[in-house]
């Protein structure tokens, strides 16, 4: 950028500056590809008025005696660091991806521009009443929990007994066209408020699908109030379908269509339940965010807590904090900063087990998962002692802290025994039963008499119904129908290690269903090592004799 261009700066023709909607609404300073940023009402007029022609003396001229042309200069010079300004030399940015990979946990897919979707009924939107579809939402969402409650011989048989394959698959479908709903639902709620949604999508969510829809113009809403509405938009949203679906199920016959409606309302409940941890970027937090006004909560609260502990750790001096209330600000950052890794380790177990079944190909992605997440805790530790040694901290201090650490982890793997469970299920045939487990278990981690307790396993809860003894037959490979090893009812089959099971007592016992053969306890580090990596490594290469 050459003087002349600071001296009469230019708006860059990509910087939208959006006037406030209303008289107390932000200024808003519009970056593609980029979070964008709240200004005052000075800095918004005077952005306003960069048109290539002005100079500093000009423009203070211009803005009034609150302005000189020293105060233009350096803003001027603050706004070309940021790159708000044109200049010969100065790069168009970059065009709008549709395939955005902000990080590895979160990997986003654009799709269509949300207002093409909600224009139609922009009209009708701007002029619904939202305290009556708001007020009307609430009442739904009451009667339908009522619903469920009159229903709960059908609850209990959705949580605790296997759904068809298929209801399985539907139930997956079904959240996934309640989530782009909920997305809209945050779009509409925006547009109501007279404001701009922008992409619509799907993404990877730390593992997990999901869809979004940004809605970072509601920062230009002049009420907290509104954009709260709009960021538990989605919520209310899954949580009314989710009661539409209870009631529905009132007028079904018993049987699996019914106990499928019921299980499908109960995850969407449930999905929405989790969008309000504020902890996560999810609704729940832009909801806290909008309520407290502050952007970027959870990123300055995360600054706040590394500055605790890189004082408490490392002895280097604590910044400034980047909220005002530190006492708070700190636990809420380190949660923020917690989280994160609880519910990537949640997702890489919970996929692990399903992918494991599998044999090789699901073994190998897991431990690609798992490896993954390693490297991603092992980055984080790193850039935890680079910034504490750029802050001062002394390689002895950073020494006995990495020493510190390792002592913890270790005594905790190590000190800390968990019951090492075999995890299966069983057929029962006309010869009797036999135990089921995965393709690469190995066999001589079962001994003939170990216990085995039988049980009924659902999408959501797994019920005792009987009890057995390992026999003292030799383990066998064989093919056994695929819901012994996945809590679905279905029609195929896959490979597992079997083994004949002795003394079965159990009034009811089911064909198939899934079995746990209760170990003795064994150090954690150990029960993780093979749960989450030999198990997988077997399943690939199988064990060697």
């Amino acid at each position: 950028m050459t003087i002349d261009d600071l001296t009469r700066p230019r708006l860059a023709p990509w910087i939208i500056v959006h006037r406030p909607m209303a008289d107390d609404a932000p200024w808003i300073v519009e970056r593609p590809g980029e979070n964008p940023l709240r200004v005052s009402a000075d800095v918004g007029t005077l952005l306003s008025t960069f048109d290539g022609e002005a100079d500093a003396a000009r423009l203070a001229a211009t803005l009034g005696e609150r302005w000189t042309p020293e105060l233009v200069h350096t803003a001027v010079d603050k706004f070309s660091r940021l790159g708000l300004l044109a200049g010969h030399d100065t790069p168009p940015p970059k065009p709008e991806r549709r395939f955005v990979a902000r990080s590895w946990t979160m990997v986003q897919l654009r799709i269509i521009q949300a207002g093409q979707v909600l224009d139609p009924v922009r009209p009708l939107l701007t002029r619904l009443s939202g305290r009556v579809v708001l007020s009307t939402s609430l009442a739904a969402i009451l009667i339908g929990v009522l619903a469920l409650a009159m229903q709960h011989e059908t609850v209990a048989a959705a949580l605790g007994r296997p759904l068809p394959l298929n209801s399985a698959l539907a139930i997956w479908l079904g959240l996934g066209v309640v989530t782009l709903v909920h997305e809209l639902g945050h779009g509409a709620t925006l547009t109501h408020f007279h404001g701009r949604p922008g992409w619509l999508g799907v993404m990877l969510f730390y593992l997990t699908p999901a869809c979004f829809c940004e809605v970072t113009d509601g920062w230009r809403l002049a009420k907290p109030r509104q954009r709260v509405m709009v960021a538990l938009a989605g919520v209310i949203t899954h949580a009314t379908v989710a009661s539409a679906v209870a009631l529905t199920g009132l007028f079904l016959p018993d049987g699996d269509l019914r106990t499928t409606v019921i299980a499908f309302s109960i995850a969407t409940y449930l999905t929405a339940a989790i969008n309000l941890a504020p902890w996560i970027k999810l609704d729940g937090y832009l909801a806290l965010m909008s309520y407290l006004d502050i952007p970027l909560l959870r990123e300055k609260a995360m600054a706040d807590a590394r500055g605790w502990l890189g004082r408490v750790a490392f002895g280097v001096r604590r910044p400034a904090p980047a909220l005002s209330r530190p006492r708070l600000a700190v636990p809420f950052g380190l949660l923020c900063i917690v989280f994160p890794f609880a519910v990537l380790s949640f997702a890489v177990t919970r996929w692990g087990h399903q992918l494991v079944n599998l044999g090789a190909v699901g073994a190998a992605l897991k431990l690609l998962l798992i490896a993954f997440l390693v490297g991603w805790v092992c980055r984080k530790a790193f850039l935890v002692l680079r910034n504490a040694r750029r802050g001062g901290a002394g390689a002895p201090r950073c020494t006995a802290v990495v020493a510190l650490t390792l002592a913890v982890l270790a005594v905790s793997f190590g000190g800390i025994r968990v019951h090492d469970d075999r995890q299966g299920g069983y057929v029962k045939d006309s010869t009797g039963v036999v135990l089921a487990l995965p393709p690469g278990s190995d066999p001589g981690l079962v001994r003939a008499g170990d216990p085995v307790v039988l049980q009924r396993k659902g999408l959501f809860l797994a019920t005792d119904i009987g009890f057995a003894q390992v026999g003292g037959g030799s383990p066998e490979n064989a093919n056994v129908p695929a819901e012994a090893l996945i809590p679905f009812r279905s029609e195929s089959s896959v490979d597992a290690v079997v083994v004949r099971l002795e003394g079965v007592q159990a009034a009811q016992l089911d064909d198939v269903g899934t079995a746990t053969v209760p170990g003795s306890t064994t150090p954690l580090g150990l029960w993780l090592l093979h749960e989450h990596v030999t198990s997988g490594w077997y399943t690939i290469f199988g064990k060697e004799r």
